[in-house]
């Protein structure tokens, strides 16, 4: 059995996750609609997912800029193909030192998605309202 992702957010980052969002976010959030995310290991390739935000917990008027970026922890030095497969949910009363804007979840639960901040005029990181996601990986070869 596999520890809860939050318990292992203490080491450092195995990658990053970004999501691809256009200027019309509330639609996403709201239809439930697929949107393309990227996740960049440290160490191995690229993996390729959908995402869809299940829930979202801040009021957004129109988003003229926005992304949903992400430091992911888990506990691989070098990700499986579909790590990060699975649903994510916010607050997991196991690990109460993980931050509240924390999604945890994936594959056997193993991996922590935190929001990171954004800095300049890259826009507003969205993903710090994201409480509910599910990521399923595009097979390499498949990609759209």
């Amino acid at each position: 059995m596999h520890e809860p992702a939050s318990a292992q957010s203490a080491g450092p980052p195995t990658g990053r996750l970004s999501c691809t969002v256009g200027s019309n976010f509330n639609a996403i959030a709201k239809a439930q609609r697929p949107t393309e995310c990227r996740f960049r290991p440290r160490r191995g390739p690229v993996q390729h997912y959908t995402g869809i935000v299940r829930s979202f917990s801040l009021g957004l008027g129109p988003v003229r800029t926005a992304t949903m970026v992400w430091r992911v922890y888990g506990p691989y030095a070098r990700a499986p193909l579909g790590a990060l497969s699975g649903p994510y949910k916010s607050g997991n009363a196991a690990a109460p030192s993980t931050p509240s804007n924390a999604l945890s979840g994936g594959r056997d639960n193993e991996a922590t998605l935190l929001p990171l901040p954004l800095q300049g005029n890259r826009g507003l990181n969205i993903a710090i309202g994201v409480t509910a996601l599910e990521l399923t990986l595009v097979p390499p070869g498949r990609r759209r």
